[in-house]
This record gives structure tokens, sequence and C-alpha cells, in this order.
């Protein structure tokens, strides 16, 4: 059972009239009436606030993600473009009796990129 804490409060006209109002429309004691208001402006908003700013800290992960995956993609292509360059000006990797092309070699790579990532 929850535990209660009395207090006295004094209330202007217009509010106390407000509070009697609501308390009769919901048919509810005017103790009641006033701890159901009193939570909803000063717990429920404070989830509210506390939601949006959930929100924007997912929105900021989401466009560090973004960034992230777009260094990923540029350091990627950084890499294969330095490994075709490297595969063309340094000859075959172990001693190629077809001496294949750069491209053939570049393609023998990502080949191998592809069975070492599905092996992992």
């Amino acid at each position: 059972m929850a535990t209660r804490k009395q207090l006295t409060l004094h209330l202007d006209d217009a509010t106390a009239r407000a509070l009697e109002a609501e308390a009769r429309l919901r048919g509810l004691t005017l103790s009641r009436a006033a701890n159901d208001g009193l939570k909803r402006v000063l717990l429920e908003e404070k989830g509210a606030s506390l939601v949006d700013t959930v929100k924007a800290r997912l929105d900021r992960l989401d466009q560090r993600d973004t960034a992230r995956a777009r260094d990923m993609a540029l350091l990627r292509e950084t890499l294969l473009a330095f490994v075709r360059l490297w595969l063309t000006y340094a000859g075959p990797l172990e001693f190629d009796p077809d001496d294949t092309s750069a491209d053939q070699r570049f393609d023998a790579f990502l080949d191998d990129v592809v069975r070492g990532l599905k092996a992992g």
C-alpha cells in the first residue's frame, strides 16, 4: 500500500473552484482530484520531457552512426584503391605461370576477402 503524506494547501479562489468542478465531474474527493492533477503536472510532464531527451539522444546516435558508416565506406574504398594500385605495379604475389593482369589479381584478392568473410 502506498504511503500518503498529508499537506495543507492554500489555493486562490479560481484554482479552488476549478478543483471542486474537476472533483465533481470525475466523482472524486477534493484530495484525490488535487493529487491526480498535481501528479499529472509534476510527474507525467517530466516523463514527456524525458521522452524528448531520449529522442534527441537517439537522433544524435543515428547521426553518428550515419557518419561512421560514411567513414567506413570511405576507408574501404581507399583500401581497395590502394590494393588495386599496388597489384598494378608490384607484379604477381607469387610465381604465376599465366602472368595474370592486375585486374585479374585484384578480382582474386576480392574473392579471397569474400571467402574470408564467409568463413569468419
